[in-house]
């Protein structure tokens, strides 16, 4: 069977539990299903994959270990769905899929820990916490090797590498007059021919004073800050 259909069993299972017991069986369960994942990785062709998911099975069997306690085995089914395991398909998507599973488990282990009424069940709890969430690193890394692989593998098939999104030259944004606050000040200035203290100077007018310049009063000359011409694009490069 496919990992991710097993996964999505695994986590169903995992939400209908209602007993200690079988919650800690479903985390057994999770955590062997990990281990079989990691073995399966470990088969890979790909150096890292390879390295990793020998290293996510091992945890995974650790984890298993850690919920193996007197009170689990009475609800273990014999087998498991980890022996189900045939097929790993896309490495990603599964190993998203387990990181799910992994959380679910982990979550419900705090809770359980929470209400445990024997120290026995108190630190099987624990011990399955810290199992889980070393998986669920070792997860992560082996999620994004197994992102990596893909691309690689895409570009040696003859596969584009992906672009980035804005391949145009930057645009250099200029603008050319005052904020909104300011250009009322400004045209007040400009009618009243008050000094420039509440606005810039003119390029051609004298320091201090806002008036129409000697450009402001050619032919065609647009006052910036004029509605249409606020700012402009110029290419960079």
């Amino acid at each position: 069977m496919q990992a991710l259909r097993l996964i999505k069993t695994a986590r169903h299972a995992l939400a209908e539990a209602r007993h200690v017991p079988d919650v800690l069986a479903e985390a057994r369960q999770a955590a062997l299903l990990t281990e079989a994942v990691g073995v399966r990785l470990a088969e890979s062709e790909d150096e890292e994959l390879t390295g990793l998911g020998q290293q996510l099975a091992e945890a995974g069997a650790h984890a298993a270990v850690c919920l193996d306690r007197s009170v689990v085995r009475a609800a273990l089914v014999g087998g498991g769905r980890a022996a189900r395991l045939t097929e790993l398909g896309e490495p990603a998507e599964a190993l998203g899929a387990l990181d799910g599973l992994l959380q679910e488990v982990g979550e419900t282990l705090v809770v359980l820990a929470c209400g445990a009424d024997t120290e026995s069940l108190y630190w099987t709890c624990i011990d399955g916490v810290d199992a889980m969430s070393e998986c669920k690193d070792l997860t992560g890394r082996l999620r994004e090797a197994a992102e990596r692989a893909g691309v690689a593998e895409g570009t040696a098939l003859g596969g584009a590498e992906p672009e980035p999104a804005d391949c145009g030259s930057p645009l250099l944004v200029v603008r050319l007059g005052p904020p909104d606050g300011d250009r009322a000040r400004v045209d007040r200035a400009r009618g009243d021919g008050q000094s420039g203290a509440d606005g810039p100077p003119d390029d051609d007018g004298p320091p201090g004073v806002v008036g129409p310049s000697e450009r402001e009063r050619a032919a065609g000359y647009r006052v910036p800050g004029a509605a249409g011409v606020s700012e402009v694009s110029v290419p960079v490069g």
